[in-house]
Parts: C-alpha cells; structure tokens; sequence
C-alpha cells in the first residue's frame, strides 16, 4: 500500500509538473516543491479517509461526527506526513546506495549553495546520510524527487534487459515457440 501511495503521489506530481510547463512555460518543479505537493496530496487523502471514518465512529457512538471528523483528519493528516517523509527518506537513502553520483547532481543541482557537488564518493553512502540532520536528510529526500525520472528510466532499462534475457534464455532451452507455425 506504501509503494501505490509513493507512485500515485509521483504521477501525480508528473502531472502537475507537466501541468505548469504547459501553462506557464515555467521550468521543471524543484525537488522540494514536488516533495511538498506530493506530500499534502497524500496528507490530504489520508486526512479525508480517516476523518470520515472517525466521524462514522464517532456518529455511531455519540450521535455527533463532527468533533470525531476533526481528531480523525488532524491526526490522519500528521500521521500520513510523518509516514510519507518515512518512506521517501527510506528510498532516497536506498537510491542513493545504488546511484551514488546521480543523487549527488540532484543533490548539487537542487542546493548549490551547499556545496554537495564536492562530496567524494565514499561520503556518498546512506550510512552517512542516515545519521545526520533533518535538514540533510530533507535535502536528500528532494533530490530524490527530482531525480525520479531518471531513476524510473534507470528501473525501466535494467526491466527491459533482464526481459531480453530471459527471452533469450527460454527460447534457447525451447520453452518458446512461434505461434504462427
């Protein structure tokens, strides 16, 4: 369920993305503005959805929705970000294990004034990363938003090789076999 609300939340800021290039020539969202509007279309959705069920609970058993719509939304809503920012952290820390220097240009090209270009590639490990301040992490976090078209076309390349292969392989031990014939 985690992974639908990480790629439903990215299409979503796809979309958008799209959306303000389209209208307003304007150039590509940063990667902390993607976080940020991901992140409250998933607060949101999630802040609805529970308030709603907490004000069904809460009409069943005190005849008024309204207080329970509250407490459920407000806590739908902090828990969905704390979650959201979880996960994405989670997966740009695994990111950057696997592509060191294509988080580093996200990374410099999101902050340049903090000098992330200059890392060496051993101070480019999760380890690092994982154990530093919220601020680094955030910044982390955005640049793993920004670079995940580049990452989708990184997953969608090493799909389609293993596919070739496996291809390969099952049509030489003859497990494939034309249709046509």
């Amino acid at each position: 369920m985690v992974d639908y609300e990480v790629s439903a939340a990215n299409s979503i800021g796809t979309h958008v993305s799209q959306l303000l290039r389209t209208i307003g020539n304007w150039s590509r969202p940063s990667g902390h503005g993607l976080y940020m509007f991901r992140s409250m279309f998933v607060a949101s959705s999630t802040a609805a959805l529970v308030g709603l069920a907490a004000a069904a609970a809460a009409g069943i058993t005190t005849g008024s929705g309204s207080l329970g719509f509250l407490l459920g939304s407000c806590i739908g809503f902090v828990g969905a970000s704390v979650h959201f920012y979880r996960m994405c952290l989670a997966q740009a820390l695994a990111a950057m294990d696997e592509h060191p220097r294509l988080m580093q240009l996200h990374l410099a090209y999101n902050f340049p004034w903090l000098g992330y270009q200059h890392l060496r590639i051993n101070q480019l490990r999760s380890e690092h990363w994982g154990r530093t301040s919220y601020a680094r992490q955030g910044n982390l976090v955005a640049a793993w938003h920004s670079a995940s078209a580049a990452l989708d076309e990184i997953h969608d390349r090493k799909t389609g090789l293993i596919l070739e292969a496996i291809i390969k392989d099952e049509a030489a031990r003859g497990l494939i076999q034309d249709k046509e014939n």
